[in-house]
C-alpha cells in the first residue's frame, strides 16, 4: 500500500512538471509571436482580462490603422477599441478590426510565424521625450489647488511622465508577461498601432462592461500605498471626498439617462499592485442603455477619476496647463461589440514604448485638501509597479 502511494505521488509530480513545462513553452511561443507581430504592418492587441489565465489576441490583417474622428464613428463597428484622453488629429480614436480573434494559449500558438528580433519598426521610435520634474509638478499642483479654492472646479487630475531605459536583453513580449505577473488582477494589455504607437499597461479601472444583458460601471478613486501587514486601511476624508465626486458623477449620469433602477455597491477597498483605491460598483439593465450606448460613453468619459469635475472645465484646464500630451493615457480600451460583448477599461497604469525607452504616465486627483508633496509621493507609488517590470524601481 505504501508503494502504491509513492507511485501515485511520483505520477502526480511528473504530471505537474509536464504541465509546467507545457505552460512555459506556450508562454515563450506567445512572446515570440508578440515580438514578430511588432515588426509587421498589422495592428494588434494581446491582453488578459483581470484574473484570467488565458490571453486573447485581436489581429487586423487588412488595411491600415482605422482612425476615427468621433465616438459616433463606432456605430456598426466591432473590434478592439483604443481611445485617447481627448480625440484630435494627432491622437485619433482607433479600432482594430478582428480579422483574427483568438482565445487561449493553444489557439494563439497556432499562428504561423518566423524568427524575429523583437525590435519595433523605426517609424514608431523616432521620438524625443522630456520628463516632468518634481519642481515643475509641484508648481502646477499649487496653481491647481488655488484654482479649486477660487471655485473654478472641484477636482482636477494632474499627470506627469517618467521615462526609463529598457534593458537591451528585454523584449516587448517579455515586458508584457512580467506585467501580467505583477498585476494579475488588472486588465493587462499590449497594443501595437503602426504609425500611432505601442502601448503597454495593467489597468485596475473598468469604464463599462456588459455581461448577460446587464451593464456594470465603476467609480474608482482615492489612492494609498500598500506597505504590507494586511491591516485595515483607514481612508482619510480627503480621499473619501475624492472618490465620492466620481460616484456622484456616475449616479447623476445614470439619472440623466433615465436609469433609476440600478444596484449600487460600495465603496470597498480595491488593491491594485502596490496601491489601493476606493471602488463603488453600479449595475443596471442593458435595455435602458443599448440604443444610447455611445452617448452614454461620451457622457462618462473622461470622468472625474481621470479628468476632474466639472468635466469640461477640468478637461480644458488640463489641456491648457499640462506641459505634455496625455495621448492615450486616461483614454479607454477593450472589446467593442466583438461577440456582442462590451468590456472597456480606463487606460491608467500604462506606458508608451519607444525604441529603447518607456514613457510611464502617472497622475493624481487634486482637491482643495491636497498636499502637493503627498500628491508627488502618490505618483511615485503608482509608478513603482511599472518601473519594477522594466527593472528600474
Amino acid at each position: 500500500m505504501h508503494d502504491a502511494h509513492c507511485v501515485s505521488a511520483v505520477r502526480i509530480e511528473i504530471a505537474l512538471v509536464r504541465r509546467t513545462n507545457m505552460k512555459v513553452m506556450l508562454v515563450n511561443k506567445l512572446i515570440e509571436i508578440i515580438n514578430y507581430l511588432l515588426n509587421c504592418p498589422h495592428p494588434f492587441a494581446v491582453f488578459f482580462y483581470p484574473g484570467e489565465k488565458e490571453p486573447e489576441l485581436v489581429l487586423q490583417q487588412k488595411n491600415a490603422v482605422r482612425k476615427l474622428n468621433s465616438f459616433s464613428d463606432l456605430n456598426n463597428k466591432e473590434g478592439f477599441v483604443f481611445a485617447p484622453f481627448y480625440i484630435s488629429a494627432d491622437y485619433p480614436l482607433v479600432i482594430i478590426q478582428p480579422d483574427i480573434h483568438l482565445k487561449g494559449y493553444p489557439s494563439i500558438a497556432g499562428l504561423e510565424i518566423t524568427n524575429s528580433s523583437g525590435k519595433q519598426p523605426s517609424e514608431q521610435i523616432q521620438e524625443v521625450h522630456f520628463d516632468i520634474g518634481k519642481s515643475d509638478y509641484l508648481k502646477l499642483l499649487n496653481k491647481s489647488i488655488d484654482e479649486i479654492k477660487s471655485g473654478e472646479f472641484d477636482k482636477v487630475i494632474i499627470s506627469r511622465t517618467i521615462s526609463t531605459n529598457i534593458p537591451e536583453t528585454m523584449t516587448t513580449g517579455d515586458l508584457f508577461f512580467r506585467l501580467k505577473e505583477k498585476l494579475n488582477n488588472a486588465f493587462v494589455y499590449l497594443v501595437s498601432l503602426p504609425g500611432v504607437g505601442i502601448w503597454l499597461g495593467g489597468t485596475p479601472e473598468s469604464l463599462l462592461a456588459k455581461t448577460n444583458g446587464s451593464y456594470r460601471a465603476v467609480s474608482l478613486a482615492g489612492t494609498v500605498p500598500l506597505n504590507g501587514g494586511g491591516h485595515e486601511i483607514e481612508w482619510s476624508e480627503k480621499l473619501k471626498t475624492e472618490q465620492q465626486i466620481v460616484t456622484d458623477f456616475l449616479a447623476d449620469n445614470l439619472s440623466s439617462f433615465q436609469i433609476e433602477n440600478y444596484l449600487q455597491t460600495g465603496p470597498v477597498t480595491e488593491c491594485a499592485g502596490n496601491v489601493a483605491h476606493l471602488k463603488t460598483i453600479f449595475e443596471f439593465s442593458g435595455q435602458t442603455i443599448d440604443e444610447r450606448l455611445i452617448p452614454f460613453i461620451e457622457a462618462i468619459h473622461p470622468g472625474p477619476a481621470i479628468c476632474g469635475f466639472p468635466k469640461e472645465s477640468a478637461k480644458e484646464y488640463i489641456l491648457k496647463n499640462e506641459s505634455h500630451r496625455r495621448e492615450y493615457y486616461c483614454g479607454f480600451l477593450g472589446n467593442w461589440k466583438m461577440e456582442n460583448d462590451v468590456r472597456l477599461f480606463v487606460n491608467i497604469r500604462c506606458m508608451k514604448l519607444l525604441a529603447d525607452r518607456a514613457v510611464i504616465y502617472v497622475g493624481g486627483g487634486i482637491t482643495s485638501g491636497s498636499v502637493p508633496e503627498s500628491e508627488w509621493d502618490e505618483t511615485e507609488h503608482k509608478a513603482k509597479s511599472l518601473l519594477s517590470v522594466i527593472g528600474n524601481n
